[in-house]
């Protein structure tokens, strides 16, 4: 069971200096980590070479600083999540072990039952012959879209699904030449599915057969 959150994305060199440092003081002498690893000892040497770079960055620095600060901000990463492994595995489920470490906890996945229409659909004539582009805004929870489709000239029934993606756009192809399209779509998420969006529709260029 993984309690320990070890999702360091977004955080400055500081911050990451920082959580390394508050770790390696809750794991120091602590009864339930009587042989982490990595070892303290390696962590510890990380956050001193990484707060060295940090001061000279701060004071001027040169590119090379810059290069290394980079380097040094990704070793306490690297460690701290493999100290996360271990304390997750230590902690089997407890989180006060997981606490007494340093480390943050992880939020517990939540169950998604519903979820809105895709919003703001966009379709736009693409500049190949017989593809539409379309793109709509993301929808919290879904792993796929389905794309559903129908000739403008068939008063918007008959919709049929024309592909399907994990990205909220997407071109569809294979469509007929000077004719107007109709879209609508729909979000799946793992167990449930939203309501259809309201509709778009674009013309899809190219020459008709003589």
């Amino acid at each position: 069971m993984k309690l320990v959150k070890t999702d360091l994305r977004g955080l400055s060199s500081f911050q990451i200096l920082t959580r390394g440092r508050v770790t390696l003081l809750g794991m120091t002498g602590n009864p339930h980590f009587p042989d982490p690893r990595p070892s303290l000892g390696e962590l510890e040497t990380a956050c001193e070479e990484l707060q060295e770079v940090l001061a000279a960055v701060y004071e001027g620095g040169s590119k090379l600083d810059y290069t290394r600060k980079q380097l040094r901000t990704e070793k306490v990463a690297d460690t701290l999540k493999a100290l996360a492994s271990y304390v997750s595995f230590i902690a089997q489920g407890d989180p006060a072990i997981v606490l007494s470490a340093g480390f943050e906890q992880r939020k517990p996945s939540r169950k998604i039952s519903a979820m809105e229409a895709p919003r703001f659909p966009k379709s736009k004539t693409s500049n190949y012959p017989c593809t539409i582009d379309l793109r709509w805004t993301p929808v919290h929870g879904a792993r796929m879209y389905k794309v559903y489709g129908t000739k403008s000239n068939t008063n918007n029934t008959g919709f049929e699904v024309m592909l399907e993606t994990s990205n909220s756009r997407c071109t569809v192809e294979g469509l007929e030449p000077m004719e107007y399209y109709t879209f609508r779509i729909e979000a799946i998420g793992a167990h449930t599915v939203s309501p259809l969006s309201q509709i778009t529709t674009a013309v899809s260029i190219g020459q008709r057969a003589a």
